[in-house]
Formats: C-alpha cells, sequence, structure tokens
C-alpha cells in the first residue's frame, strides 16, 4: 500500500463524520434503489399517479434506513422508550423530507417539464443532505453528547 494510501485510509477512519457519512451513503444508496424500484413500478406497472409513488416509496425505503441507520451507520444505543422519541424525531424529518421530496418531484416535472424520473434524481439528492444533517445532529445524537459516537 502506498503512503498516499495509508493516509487516505487513516484519514478516513480516524474521522467519525467521514465515516459516518460513507455509511450513510451505502444506506442511502440501498433506499434509494428500494425508492426508485417502488416509484417505477408503481407508476409505470399498476398506472399510479407519479406523485403518489413516490410518497410510497419515500416512506417504505424510510423504514429501511431508520433501521440501517440506527443500527450501523450511528450505532446509536438506545432502546426502549428512547426509541420512541427516536422514532417521532425520525418521523418529523422524514415528513419534513417527505413534504420537500414530493413538491420538487411535482414542481420540476408540472413546471420546468422535467420526465418524474429526472425530478425524483434532484429531489433526492436534496434530501439526502437534509436527511443526513438532521438524523445526525438531532435524531441519534448520542445521550449527553451533543455528536453522534
Amino acid at each position: 500500500m502506498s503512503l498516499y494510501a495509508t493516509y487516505k485510509h487513516r484519514f478516513i477512519f480516524k474521522h467519525t463524520i467521514v465515516r459516518q457519512a460513507i455509511k450513510f451513503c451505502l444506506v442511502g444508496g440501498t433506499s434509494a434503489v428500494i425508492n426508485f424500484v417502488l416509484l417505477y413500478l408503481l407508476t409505470e406497472k399498476l398506472g399510479w399517479w407519479y406523485v403518489y409513488s413516490a410518497a410510497v416509496g419515500f416512506v417504505l425505503s424510510a423504514v429501511f434506513n431508520f433501521t440501517s441507520n440506527k443500527l450501523w451507520t450511528f450505532r446509536n444505543p438506545e432502546r426502549g422508550r428512547q426509541v420512541v422519541s427516536q422514532l417521532a424525531k425520525y418521523g418529523l424529518v422524514m415528513g419534513l423530507g417527505l413534504f420537500i421530496n414530493t413538491s420538487i418531484i411535482y414542481g420540476l416535472t408540472e413546471s420546468a417539464g422535467f420526465d418524474y424520473r429526472l425530478s425524483w434524481v434532484f429531489a433526492t439528492g436534496v434530501v439526502t443532505v437534509w436527511n443526513f444533517m438532521f438524523n445526525r445532529f438531532w435524531t441519534f445524537r448520542h445521550p449527553g453528547t451533543n455528536l453522534p459516537e
């Protein structure tokens, strides 16, 4: 391994936020696949309106996302009653994220004439940043600290 590769490897794993961002993107990528497949299947195969399909895909992928980020990305130890509080916070973050997501999809599709799938790509990019920041610093924050582990 080169000196640069060794340094780069140490940098990535030394800084918690970098490691978490990488994991968050992996979980998010998987969630995005779940979300997009549902969007496509519900719209193209079942004939649903793309906004409804986007909402269903968003919500179902959010369930996978919460579980994976809690247990793997942020390694959040809270259990029992604290999980109810986390779910409420996560629900609020995701609810606002859903509003932002579907607003962007609708706006770009109806006003700018984009294909709903391309609108989804833009919306997903915006909401990814939103979700990471609020989930890292609020939903999955470790008790007694300002930051997750």
